[in-house]
């Protein structure tokens, strides 16, 4: 933009400029040249200083305050040369000055020298603009973020780095970047190796400066200039404390029970396959312990489940005692841990293990104010002798742990092959057992009672049999325990009362009136809630009179949660159902107890009987029975 008063001035300099190839415009005076600016934004300004209206300072000033103004270069053109116009022309933001009369040639070097160092300058100014955006941006920034040179000293670290880190940002600048790591993680800054970095990415330990060590992400790249000499590293630097924490709850959550601590079924199978493979390549014995707690579920049921859960932390916290660190105690869930035992040396090793676990218990636990004695029964199984991998090893120590229940309890059993037998019996017998209900393979028999005085029937006990088409004839001793177990008792319990009192009412419709048919009442089918409602149906559904039917019960069963045992009877005794105690003299009842009962018969057991007219001590004993039933 060519602004001059002078028109011949204007176009001599329009002329000289175009024919060097420059697009040009012109103004007659301050006010015109503020127009035309605003709409062509040219690249440089060629201003008269002495113009009538705005001279040429004032309309230097306004052109460099509007919009796009700040950066274009403004050569003031002036035919005063005195220091005093020169000094004003600066001042006014001038880029530069030419005096008249002046050298078209000298004009045209003079204009692209002006464009040229503008262009320059104006590339500077921006890229300072830039820079000085994206500091803030950096300093805005949440990840910490510090720039070191070639030599490892801090040249910049932003707010976020230095808090992380616990200092000002101006306490770092010319400290070794080094600053960072704690003392044992220390190395030199390798500056000879800063180009062949790339990008670095790791995880990594920083210190605080009151000497906290705490986890971080960095990530670092080197800087380089044009001709690719090194500047330095730029390093980014995260703290991932809340990242590891959740980790390792994600961890914990996976691979350790969150009751006690102790690892977990997941983390046992894996540490048992180890040490199986191990075991394998060095050619030694691998023990397997199955715990399980005795009369566990009493206590949790009479206790409360947070009491059981208490008790099971104070187990899973003495139980490691005495154990070697090479060992693995887990808890599978429940009641039941396991103990995995690496390299067994001798015969003896495990067996010592289980008693030293059985010693644990022979304190008694003392939780809230109250002293819980517990035992626990324990099933030993090795390897390669009992199994060859971590499933039957496993299968094999919880079948040795189940005998161990069956015999007394608090003690331990080796697995044996008879044991596998058993349980494959057992585990076949369960199968079969539902299947043989639908297809009608139990039926009842029925056992008659006599008055050996008037010696007329009195009579009948119903006997379930189960006629297995896969295992023959089996006598409820073998098949009531299971079902008991798997919780069948209830089908096959109320299957047993239904037919027994079917049964019944077709006596009574033939005449035999006074015949009664007592029917074994098991301990889960009289604890059921819903017992009396069954009772009362079966009743109503198969027409029987209450008073011919007698239900019995063990001593066990009865004195088992004595108060609640009370009612009940009660409630069948007012249906007018008759009771009585089977096996008598084998339990441990409480005679205060027994005579609140609404008993009607008490069945003396058979080993006080059998030998009642050879030995003295059983006679007594049965006459004091019946003495005490009588009264």
């Amino acid at each position: 933009l060519i602004v001059d008063d002078d028109l011949f001035m204007r176009v001599t300099f329009q002329n000289a400029l175009e024919e060097a190839g420059f697009a040009t415009a012109t103004a007659s005076d301050g006010t015109a040249a503020i127009a035309c600016f605003n709409n062509l934004q040219p690249d440089m300004v060629l201003l008269d200083l002495v113009m009538p209206g705005k001279d040429g300072f004032r309309t230097c000033r306004e052109i460099l305050s509007m919009p796009g103004g700040k950066y274009t270069p403004i050569l003031m053109v002036t035919s005063r040369e005195d220091t005093e116009s020169i000094h004003h022309s600066y001042e006014a933001g001038a880029t530069d000055f030419i005096s008249k009369p002046v050298n078209p040639e000298l004009l045209v070097y003079r204009v692209r020298y002006i464009l040229r160092a503008n262009g320059n300058l104006t590339e500077l100014k921006r890229s300072e603009e830039r820079l000085r955006m994206l500091k803030e941006a950096i300093d805005c920034l949440p990840v910490g973020i510090t720039l070191s040179d070639v030599h490892g000293k801090i040249m910049y670290s932003n707010p976020a780095d230095a808090e992380m880190h616990g200092y000002l940002s101006e306490e770092l600048v010319g400290r070794e970047a080094s600053l960072f790591a704690p003392p044992r993680l220390k190395k030199p800054f390798p500056q000879g190796e800063i180009n062949s970095i790339g990008v670095w990415r790791r995880e990594s330990v920083n210190a605080r400066k009151n000497g906290e060590e705490f986890p971080v992400q960095l990530s670092s790249i080197a800087v380089t200039d044009a001709a690719g000499r090194s500047l330095g590293l730029v390093t980014a630097c995260e703290d991932i404390t809340s990242r590891k924490e959740a980790e390792e709850k994600i961890y914990r959550l996976a691979y350790y029970d969150s009751l006690t601590g102790l690892p977990n079924r997941r983390t046992f199978l894996d540490r048992l396959q180890q040490a199986l493979s191990l075991a394998h390549r060095e050619q030694y014995q691998v023990g397997l312990l199955f715990l399980d707690l005795d009369n566990f579920k009493d206590i949790n049921d009479t206790q409360g489940h947070d009491f059981g859960d208490k008790l099971l932390r104070a187990v899973a916290e003495r139980l490691p005692v005495g154990m070697r660190g090479s060992d693995t105690l887990a808890r599978l869930g429940g009641d039941e841990f396991v103990v995995v035992l690496t390299s067994v040396s001798s015969q003896e090793s495990a067996p010592v293990a289980a008693q030293r676990i059985l010693s644990t218990f022979s304190r008694p636990f003392v939780l809230e104010g109250r002293t819980i004695n517990i035992s626990a029964s324990i099933g030993i199984a090795l390897y390669p002798n009992d199994a060859q991998n971590a499933e039957s090893l496993f299968k094999c120590a919880d079948t040795a742990m189940y005998h161990a229940k069956n015999e007394g309890k608090s003690n331990y059993r080796f697995f044996s092959v008879e044991m596998n037998e058993k349980l494959i019996r057992r585990v076949a017998l369960e199968n079969c057992m539902r299947r043989g209900l639908e297809e009608r393979e139990f039926f009842v028999e029925y056992q008659p009672k006599w008055n050996v005085r008037t010696a007329r029937m009195t009579g009948m006990e119903a006997l379930a049999r189960w006629q297995s088409a896969e295992f023959g004839l089996l006598q409820p001793s073998e098949f009531i325990p299971l079902a008991e177990k798997t919780g069948f008792i209830f089908c096959l319990g109320e299957w047993i009362l239904r037919t027994s009192c079917a049964q019944a009412r077709e006596w009574i419709l033939a005449g035999h009136r006074d015949i009664k048919v007592a029917v074994n009442i098991s301990g889960q089918q009289f604890r059921h809630p819903d017992f009396l409602e069954t009772m009362e149906r079966i009743i109503r559904e198969t027409g029987i009179e209450p008073g011919s039917l007698e239900l019995e019960f063990t001593e066990s069963v009865i004195m088992e949660k004595a108060d609640r045992t009370i009612e009940t009877l009660r409630s069948l005794k007012k249906l007018g159902i008759l009771l009585s105690i089977d096996d008598f003299g084998t339990g441990y009842s409480a005679l205060s107890y027994l005579k609140h009962f609404p008993i009607d018969r008490v069945k003396i057991d058979r080993s006080f009987v059998a030998d009642v007219t050879r030995s003295s001590d059983d006679a007594a004993i049965t006459e004091a029975i019946i003495s005490m039933a009588h009264s």
